[in-house]
């Protein structure tokens, strides 16, 4: 059972490093793909900065998790894609549902799901 808790700390990590990556190096297209746009210079830097955080945040944390011996940073991971889950549901809840809105949903409870059960997983060593 370990070795699952591990493929999921690693999927979780390098989604989060693979998104990441992508808003740095492309932010433009990286913002499009997410629904969102740099309206100025200060959006284009706020793209790269607070949303590639967000990513590489998790992803540090999920290696954190895999290669440091610490599997309750992946609590963490699971904190950041449960804040967004929970950001986009309020959303449907205040504005309606947006086209779209499906896939980032799955994405994110899936992450958190992953996320939490790879820390008590690898906890348990």
């Amino acid at each position: 059972m370990i070795w699952i808790a591990r493929v999921a700390a690693a999927l979780v990590g390098l989604f989060s490093l693979a998104m990441g990556v992508m808003v740095i190096l492309s932010p433009v297209e990286a913002g499009e793909s997410l629904g969102i746009g740099a309206l100025s210079p200060i959006g284009l830097n706020a793209l790269r900065a607070d949303i590639g955080a967000f990513f590489l945040a998790s992803a540090a944390a999920s290696g954190a998790a895999l290669f440091g011996g610490r599997p309750h940073w992946m609590l963490g991971a699971a904190v950041l894609y449960g804040l967004a889950f929970l950001g986009r549901v309020f959303g449907v809840v205040a504005d309606g549902a947006p086209e779209g809105i499906a896939t980032p949903l799955v994405v994110e409870f899936t992450m958190v799901v992953l996320s939490v059960f790879a820390a008590k997983r690898l906890a348990k060593g």
